[in-house]
């Protein structure tokens, strides 16, 4: 019964990972801005959904995303001041969905430790 449990919260886990990288960080372009950049991200959590760890997976050349110094392989410790891990996915989904024009503020950490801001201006 217990491994049973197990597979349904490990299962539970993925699908959420899923489900929030496919409708969480790709959005419409005629509403909203353009990141220049996309994440890798893990989510833990049924209920309440928390990010455990985003990474930079590609960074578009020539976006205000590269301008800043972001670099595939980076790990994002805050977006808008929201800690990682245990910021919420609801509010990493909305401060990553803002309108063109608009920033985010992500804080980050290189993979030689040194930390970072970055202010994404949404294109």
């Amino acid at each position: 019964m217990g491994r049973y449990i197990l597979r349904i919260k490990s299962t539970m886990r993925v699908l959420i990972t899923i489900l929030l990288t496919m409708f969480s960080f790709y959005t419409f372009a005629e509403e909203q801005g353009e990141k220049g950049f996309k994440m890798d991200v893990n989510v833990s959590g049924f209920f309440s959904p928390e990010v455990t760890k985003a990474t930079i997976k590609s960074v578009v050349q020539g976006s205000s995303a590269e301008k800043e110094g972001l670099n595939v392989g980076d790990d994002v410790v805050a977006i808008d001041g929201c800690k990682i891990p245990g910021c919420s996915a609801s509010t990493a989904k909305s401060s990553l969905q803002k309108k063109v024009g608009d920033n985010v503020v992500l804080s980050m950490l290189k993979p030689n430790g040194e930390t970072y801001e970055a202010n994404i201006t949404l294109q």
